[in-house]
């Protein structure tokens, strides 16, 4: 197996992957968004446009936070998301993505336009499914509360999550702002999720530190963590997660748009994967922090300094991270190995 970059573009291409964390809201693209305004019956000429494409440029968290929430404000009926499901499922055919756990937020779009959870989830699995049936990935999503909500908003989420289980949903997570509430405050809609057979999942230690993280594992009892890059402040910390597996569902260019990480040469995946962390790689928003997971696997080499082996390795841990059945798991990690070897193509 090559280790130069040439080596790790031509594995990314060939190998089937699975992501984990990735936010249908921020898989919009442009032109998916100006589409569906024109599918709307709206005009869409140079002022909205260039009004619409600011949404793309991230000064800083806070700044994407904003943007993120303008384009919900854009997606204002069940079938303008069915649209993004149905584009974002081409896209990741297109990078040989085999499964994805989909973020999706309805009580967004419960708060912005009264659409009900179960109306938006219902076009986006009809959207996702019909994909699959001609070749596309098999998407299973994951409800995502908003922190700024409160405990009340995520006792919410856990309630659509369960009501929306025959659309293909499997579990929740929680995103937003860390500062607005600490993350164990969450501990009674979590231990509901548990309780209903839900798969669970937090934003911890993104842009607050280790305390994050340590509430998300001993309070909340999550499966996996999204980000969890600021467990490396603290040395005990990473003990813990190396022992326990825990996945962390890392992000690294979301990390350097949002300035969780200052610039690439001081990203910590490098020092979370020596502290024998399980380090995991996806898009995040990938729309609007302009990358794709094939991007993701390239910068763990070009930008990281990770060879071909590790790249590989952190793929199959992305893979065995999933919320699929161990049998499922195992072919597709049996899949990616033998592909990687030579012998097979994405599927």
């Amino acid at each position: 197996m090559s280790g130069g970059r040439e080596g790790v573009t031509s594995l990314a291409r060939r190998v089937p992957k699975a992501e984990i964390h990735l936010h249908l809201e921020g898989s919009t693209e442009l032109e998916t968004l100006l589409a569906i305004k024109r599918s709307r019956g709206e005009r869409v000429g140079k002022d909205e446009r260039g009004r619409l494409a600011a949404l793309y440029t991230q000064p800083d968290f806070p700044g994407f936070l904003q943007n993120f929430r303008r384009l919900c404000e854009e997606i204002r009926r069940p079938e303008d998301l069915g649209l993004i499901a149905a584009a974002l499922s081409r896209r990741l055919q297109e990078q040989g993505v085999r499964y994805a756990e989909v973020f999706c937020s309805p009580a967004v779009f419960q708060r912005l336009h009264g659409i009900p959870a179960t109306e938006t989830m219902d076009a986006v699995s009809a959207a996702a499914r019909g994909m699959e049936r001609t070749g596309g990935p098999r998407l299973r999503f994951l409800l995502d509360g908003v922190r700024q909500f409160g405990v009340p908003g995520m006792e919410e989420t856990v309630e659509s999550a369960s009501a929306c289980g025959g659309y293909d949903v499997i579990g929740i997570g929680m995103g937003g702002d860390e500062s607005f509430l600490p993350t164990g405050a969450f501990a009674g809609p979590y231990r509901e999720a548990r309780r209903r057979g839900l798969r669970t999942t937090v934003h911890a230690g993104e842009f607050s530190g280790a305390r994050s993280v340590w509430e998300a594992i001993e309070v909340l009892q999550v499966d996996r963590i999204g980000h969890g890059v600021r467990a490396v402040e603290d040395p005990e910390l990473l003990r813990v997660l190396a022992k326990s597996g825990m996945p962390l569902e890392c992000c690294p260019t979301s990390n350097v748009v949002t300035g969780v990480a200052p610039e690439w040469e001081r990203h910590p995946v490098a020092d979370l994967v020596r502290a024998g962390a399980c380090v995991t790689v996806s898009s995040d928003d990938p729309a609007m922090f302009s990358t794709t997971l094939l991007g993701e696997w390239d910068a763990l080499h070009s930008r990281l300094g990770f060879d071909a082996e590790d790249v590989l390795a952190i793929g199959v841990a992305t893979a065995r991270s999933t919320f699929l059945p161990e049998r499922d798991k195992e072919a597709l990690v049996a899949a990616m190995l033998e592909a990687a070897a030579g012998g097979g193509a994405p599927a």
